[in-house]
């Protein structure tokens, strides 16, 4: 058997057609982000003034990744950054308003694309996979759940 024809490989594949399909509808509706980008303001729009470490471990991307996001998104002025008044060598991001517009624009298009994608699979069955995605998780990085 070949490694993408196992339970999880299916999954790992079926993950990035989604993610690539997500891609496809995220640049036909604006040419200047990326579904990791947009991840971006999705968890700041979660909670703001987030540090970059905390971004991180929410995303389960490496401080480089979160820092290359950032940069990126601060350049396209759709963050801010701010010192942290509780540790001079931190800083917080936070959403300007025109990182919270393209947020409310492309969130919804993110939901919809995700919930159609497993409108074929009965609620039941939506459950048992939710149970075996959350094993996953919890075996690579059962820290996640603490966020």
């Amino acid at each position: 058997m070949k490694a993408y024809e196992t339970t999880a490989g299916k999954c790992w594949t079926a993950m990035h057609v989604l993610q690539n399909h997500v891609q496809a509808e995220l640049q036909k509706r604006n040419a200047g982000i990326n579904v990791e980008q947009l991840l971006l303001l999705m968890e700041l729009d979660w909670e703001d003034g987030l540090r970059p470490t905390v971004l991180a471990e929410r995303m389960l991307r490496s401080k480089g990744t979160i820092s290359s996001l950032i940069r990126h998104a601060e350049r396209s002025a759709l963050i801010a950054s701010a010192a942290d008044p509780s540790n001079r060598n931190a800083k917080r991001i936070f959403l300007t308003q025109k990182g919270k517009q393209l947020h409310d624009e492309l969130a919804p298009v993110v939901t919809n694309l995700l919930r159609e994608s497993v409108s074929h699979v009965s609620s039941e069955h939506q459950e048992i996979v939710q149970e075996a995605m959350n094993g996953i998780i919890r075996t690579f990085h059962p820290d996640w759940f603490n966020h």
